[in-house]
């Protein structure tokens, strides 16, 4: 399972880490406006949860090695979910993402790229 699930975050961190880097402007108007959509904020914490949820179900694995890192991952987005259901409030901690330069994106879009390229070479290796 671990090999599957670093295959499928791998090329999503990839696709992410691309779009980050080559519209970070549009990413930064996104951001604006999602802290404001309450239907979004829903939608977004169901969606969380659930794919934390699978996550969890399918990969709970607390091993020393790379495979925790998809572990973390799952009680991430479940955590992130939950918070975003139970306190649609939260989504202001993160609001500082959106008063950034663009540049700020591009160097996030560094960390997904590295994120994204050491698990879709663990997965296909």
């Amino acid at each position: 399972m671990s090999l599957i699930l670093a295959k499928v975050f791998g090329l999503y961190f990839l696709v992410i880490a691309a779009a980050f880097f080559l519209n970070p402007d549009r990413f930064k108007n996104l951001y604006g406006k999602i802290a404001h959509d309450e239907n979004f904020l829903f939608l977004g914490g169901l969606l969380a949860v659930l794919i934390g949820a699978v996550i969890i179900s399918l990969h709970n694995e607390w091993v020393w090695g790379w495979p925790v890192i998809i572990t973390i991952l799952g009680w991430w987005s479940l955590a992130k979910g939950g918070a975003l259901l139970a306190f649609p409030e939260s989504i202001k901690f993160f609001s500082f993402i959106q008063n950034q330069p663009p540049m700020f994106y591009r160097i996030l879009s560094l960390v997904y790229f590295g994120l994204g390229l050491f698990l879709a070479y663990k997965g296909w290796r």
